[in-house]
C-alpha cells in the first residue's frame, strides 16, 4: 500500500473524494478465483468495491442485472457469481 499524492476522484454519488491510498496487486477473490487488482482507497460511509471498465474488458465480464450475476473469464475458465446492488 502506498499513500496517495493528494489526488481526488468523483465518486458514484457525484461527490469529490480524496484518494487516501493505493493498493497495487491486491488479491480479489471472486467465485473461488484470486485476481490481482489495483485499488484506490477513498473515505466513504459504506464499504463497496467498484470495478472499472478496464477490469470488465480484461476479464470479458458481463453483468446480468435481471439475474443478479457477474459472469467473467479467468485463465480460459468461464465463472459466474451472484452480485448484490441497491
Amino acid at each position: 500500500m502506498s499513500l496517495a499524492d493528494g489526488s481526488s476522484i468523483v465518486a458514484v454519488d457525484q461527490a469529490k473524494k480524496k484518494i487516501i491510498s493505493f493498493v497495487r496487486g491486491a488479491p480479489l477473490a471472486i467465485a473461488d478465483v484470486r485476481i490481482p487488482v489495483d485499488l484506490m482507497v477513498i473515505d466513504v460511509p459504506r464499504a463497496a468495491l467498484l470495478v472499472g471498465t478496464n477490469w470488465l474488458r480484461r476479464y470479458s465480464a458481463n453483468l446480468f442485472f435481471s439475474k443478479k450475476r457477474l459472469v467473467f473469464k479467468s485463465k480460459g475458465q468461464k465463472l459466474s457469481t451472484p452480485i448484490e446492488y441497491n
